[in-house]
């Protein structure tokens, strides 16, 4: 068992490292050295969901963050660090999972900043 949660924080760890790419089945089963099928059922045991959803989930949340601290940085670059061929494909998975456009997830810091500022 705690070799199996040793191979889930060494695949975590790889997909934080290669959030600006395409992250297969196969390569990072091949990274820690079992099949596909086994290392899919090991990963969803251990993590509660799959593969692709945690994928999915780790490039939104921090592309999440990186849209909120870096606000020079276009929506379209920000698609592409973090893996999507285009724009609208990110926005359309963003869209999905925060309920809300890049655009305007990015844009509530400056409606609570600009909220606690008139209340002050």
């Amino acid at each position: 068992m705690e070799n199996y949660i040793r191979l889930i924080n060494k695949t975590e760890d790889y997909i934080e490292a290669n959030l600006d790419k395409k992250i297969t089945l196969k390569e990072l089963a091949a990274n820690v050295h079992l099949s596909e099928y086994h290392f899919h059922r090991i990963f969803k045991k251990f993590s509660q969901e799959t593969l692709n959803n945690f994928i999915t989930r780790i490039k939104l949340e921090r592309s999440g963050i990186y849209l909120k601290v870096n606000r020079d940085i276009t929506i379209t670059e920000i698609a592409y660090r973090y893996g999507y061929c285009d724009s609208s494909s990110y926005c359309k998975a963003f869209r999905k999972h925060f309920g809300k456009s890049p655009s305007q997830f990015r844009n509530e810091q400056d409606n609570t900043s600009a909220n606690l500022t008139n209340r002050l």
